[in-house]
């Protein structure tokens, strides 16, 4: 299992955005590690489960943005982040039957998750967001 890391070329350009972007990497390397000490899975599901809830709120701040500075593509996005979240709870609650294998299933998939939307989706309304100067 890779845990794909932050790098500069991550940025999107928002200091605020970039900051949070880095904290659900944080998050990420913390739920690798439980997994890989084969922490109890009350310790693994109370970590994904503040993922989790970072990233809803990582996501109304940038829907927030969106409204505010009237981003064309809003609803294409907003739409990804409900799938996210949609497909992030349904691990959750697979993770319940201990399945071997799941959790880095689970994490395999927040990892591309979060690079590729940030790669693909998030540096198209980073363009839009700072040419209206957010920065």
């Amino acid at each position: 299992m890779e845990i794909i890391e932050w790098t500069e070329s991550l940025s999107v350009g928002i200091a605020k955005v970039d900051e949070q972007h880095k904290m659900l990497f944080r998050m990420m390397e913390e739920l690798d590690q439980a997994i890989r000490n084969n922490e109890e899975s009350d310790v693994v599901e109370d970590v994904l489960t503040n993922l989790f809830n970072y990233a809803q709120s990582h996501f109304s701040l940038e829907e927030e943005l969106f409204r505010k500075y009237k981003y064309p593509e809003t609803a294409l996005h907003e739409l990804e982040h409900q799938r996210f979240i949609a497909k992030a709870f349904a691990f959750k609650e697979r993770l319940s039957t201990r399945r071997p294998g799941l959790a880095i299933e689970l994490l395999n998939f927040l990892s591309g998750w979060v690079h590729n939307h940030i790669e693909l989706t998030d540096k198209r309304y980073s363009k839009h967001l700072r040419g209206c100067g957010v920065s």
